[in-house]
């Protein structure tokens, strides 16, 4: 029979210290109605530890939902945007975190799309019988890049993790069908210029090059239209129509994107899974995490066709459709969290307040 990749396990991690629309009321010129109207987003998390942190107690989560050891696993991809380090890769800061000792192990950065792109990679290794188990993670700390005097971005993002494990079945579940994407040209509208190369050694941090550069208008409708594009090319792929889908998980980044796109695929809200409200965009981490919260609360049943759909900057879009299994529910749990903290969230943003505030020195 044909050889596909089947969702077996999954897991999130998100950071205790919570940044709330009232929270933010204090430190820029917003109020909660404003950002619930524009984004759906009520609340978004902080973390006070390190990307690699997160993907830990996420994977470690994924892997008891699966009833696996890290032994088990023969790759680890992990989708970042806002790595702790560049070299080693974080898959591999994160594999002897794990003990993953058999896993093979790189960093994909295809920013908001990353993790629905390092599931069609894990999926194909496994179809063509390269790999057998994958973890793949996303996980992001966006709280890094964000200039907390500006409304227009820092209401957006928020921090966390999340992990599934894809495991060979010739069941008849699995992928299905798949559709990537990148418009190069289009990528000047979400920029984040000083992780790179780019600039000298010599050269301190300049805050006007260090924070996110957003465009939001152009993101809107590069992002409503490039999702309903490209589901309807993983359908198609796929052999199914939008009729045929119980539950579409799309990266949450603002609930009147995913409401627009929704409309456009004739897919009703009922089918679509939203977590916005207390995650925020969490770019590669959203889908996952928003994956996890679908199958812990029982969206997702039995033979379910799930599709997983994400846009992010490059400008990339990647969109899966998978066939679910017989089993929705996890083998294991695990007691994994991150340590508490005593920090405020006012403690945690102080840095970034302090790096940013010459860039608005002018301001009323």
């Amino acid at each position: 029979m044909t050889r596909r990749a089947t969702i077996t396990g999954w897991g999130k991690c998100l950071p205790p210290v919570k940044l709330t629309n009232a929270d933010l009321e204090h430190l820029v010129d917003t109020d909660d109605r404003w950002i619930v109207e524009r984004t759906g987003i009520k609340s978004r998390s902080i973390n006070h530890m390190q990307t690699t942190d997160m993907a830990e107690v996420a994977a470690l989560h994924a892997l008891a939902a699966a009833g696996l050891e890290a032994t088990d696993i023969d790759l680890i991809i992990m989708a970042t945007v806002s790595p702790e380090i560049t070299c080693p890769s974080n898959a591999c800061h994160l594999q002897a975190r794990l003990g993953a000792v058999n896993a093979a192990a790189f960093d994909l950065n295809a920013a908001c799309s990353g993790f629905v792109y390092a599931a069609i990679t894990a999926s194909s290794m496994i179809a063509s019988g390269v790999k057998q188990r994958v973890l793949v993670v996303g996980a992001e700390q966006l709280h890094w890049v964000m200039d907390y005097w500006d409304r227009n971005t820092c209401i957006l993002f928020g921090d966390g993790a999340g992990a599934a494990i894809f495991e060979s079945s010739t069941n008849g579940d699995g992928m299905l069908g798949a559709d990537l994407g990148a418009d190069g040209p289009a990528g000047s509208t979400m920029v984040i210029e000083s992780l790179g190369t780019r600039y000298n050694l010599i050269e301190g941090r300049d805050p006007a090059t260090s924070r996110l550069h957003f465009e939001g208008k152009a993101v809107f409708k590069i992002a409503v239209q490039g999702i309903a594009a490209s589901v309807r090319q993983a359908l198609d792929q796929a052999g199914v129509s939008a009729d045929d889908v119980n539950l579409v998980v799309p990266h949450q980044a603002n609930e009147r994107i995913i409401n627009a796109a929704a409309r456009r695929l004739g897919i009703g809200l009922d089918r679509v899974m939203i977590n916005i409200a207390d995650h925020g965009n969490t770019a590669a981490a959203s889908v996952p995490m928003a994956l996890c919260d679908a199958a812990n609360t029982g969206r997702i049943t039995p033979g379910d066709l799930v599709v997983m759909t994400a846009f992010g900057g490059g400008v990339t879009w990647a969109s899966a459709v998978f066939r679910w299994g017989q089993r929705v529910t996890a083998v294991g749990t695990s007691d994994a969290a991150l340590p508490p903290t005593d920090a405020t969230v006012f403690e945690l943003l102080a840095a970034n307040r302090e790096f940013f505030a010459p860039l608005h020195s002018g301001d009323a």
